[in-house]
């Protein structure tokens, strides 16, 4: 038998301690790159599987809810609807005081005076002040007053002054109404004064 010299021993466990480091190394570079990834993906599937099942459990809830929240927009977009009917895009004080003039003699109440001021823009929306003076009894102008409000046209009293004598039947009133058109999703246009049609 051969005789092993002291070098080939220092070689053999140079090979012995390079072979268990390349196993160290080896094993350290499995858990990381593979069992501590899956570790972690077997965790964030376990926590998707408990927001799964949570909202499985929820559902009645949740659908409920979004019932009421899709009546509520249904109920929303129809009253913007019916706004936006009621906005003429030009201010069209014409075609208003025609309507204003045909609830008036309904009504029975003379219109004397009917003028308008400049139109006005703001944020999303015009606006036009219209003056409107008429004499008529308390009657006639309660009918009135309540007839500007079921007008096709989107308009509100401002201001309305009655002046008043003993023993009279007929009243002198003065109406400020304000009339709103063009509207828009963003900051209004100036808009154009029109004439008195």
């Amino acid at each position: 038998m051969g005789v092993i010299d002291e070098e080939c021993r220092r070689f053999g466990r140079l090979l012995h301690y390079a072979g268990v480091l390349v196993t160290v190394v080896c094993l350290t570079a499995g858990y990381s790159l593979l069992h501590a990834p899956a570790v972690d993906a077997i965790a964030e599937t376990s926590a998707q599987i408990d927001e799964v099942m949570q909202s499985v459990q929820n559902a009645p809830v949740i659908r409920e809810q979004h019932r009421i929240v899709s009546a509520k927009l249904r109920e929303v977009t129809t009253r913007i609807a019916n706004v936006q009917r009621r906005v003429p895009q030009g201010a069209d004080d014409g075609e208003f005081l025609k309507e204003v003039t045909q609830l008036a003699q309904n009504e029975k109440l003379a219109i004397n005076d009917f003028h308008h001021e400049k139109p006005e823009a703001k944020n999303g929306y015009a606006e036009m002040q219209v003056s409107v003076q008429g004499t008529g009894s308390f009657r006639s102008i309660c009918a009135f007053v309540d007839g500007l409000n079921k007008l096709a046209r989107l308009s509100k009293i401002k201001e309305l002054t009655l002046s008043a004598e003993d023993n009279v039947t007929e009243y002198p009133m003065t109406a400020t109404l304000v009339i709103y058109f063009a509207l828009t999703g963003d900051d209004a246009e100036p808009v154009q004064e029109t004439r008195n049609g």
